[in-house]
């Protein structure tokens, strides 16, 4: 068993003691220390290394910034419109669509969604589907009396629009 002084009333001590028995005083252990030591400059040491490749990348050219996604950019450049009416007994929701892709890419697969709206304004009613086809780069295409599926017997008023396709290579 080997001794050292109590950091508090400097009595002589076991090594193994978690409390002096003088002083009552709670003793670390020295390998906690150690290792919470090493563990903080081994943080440190990452920080740095990742401060210098960032610094590097930057220095010389290497960060690249971020890119627009095709398919962002052909939404954000699609001219949508539509017309809708009450068909099948007023069950069914039919729409005449028109499509104006003015991106610099042929678009296709269009997934609309239609929200419905009773005459007070709530949300009653919701379709959505997708039109399997192809919108060549800077075309209008049309899609008349295209069947949206079943509508609430109270919706007064619908909101469309194309909430996804896929650019085509």
């Amino acid at each position: 068993m080997a001794l050292r002084p109590c950091k508090e009333c400097q009595k002589q001590i076991s090594t193994d003691a978690k409390v002096c028995p003088n002083c009552g005083k709670a003793i670390r252990s020295s390998s906690s220390t150690g290792s919470g030591c090493v563990l903080a400059i081994l943080v440190l040491i990452l920080i740095g290394a990742v401060g210098s490749v960032v610094q590097h990348q930057s220095e010389h050219g290497t960060v690249s910034s971020p890119t627009v996604n095709p398919k962002t950019i052909a939404l954000s450049q699609l001219k949508f419109d539509y017309r809708w009416r009450k068909g099948g007994f007023g069950s069914v929701m039919e729409a005449d669509f028109t499509l104006k892709n003015n991106s610099d890419h042929d678009i296709k697969d269009f997934e609309i969604t239609c929200e419905h709206f009773a005459k007070s304004g709530t949300l009653i009613d919701s379709n959505k589907r997708t039109i399997y086809d192809v919108v060549k780069a800077h075309a209008t295409r049309k899609f008349p009396n295209f069947n949206m599926g079943f509508i609430h017997s109270q919706a007064a008023s619908s909101s469309c629009a194309v909430t996804d396709l896929s650019v085509t290579p």
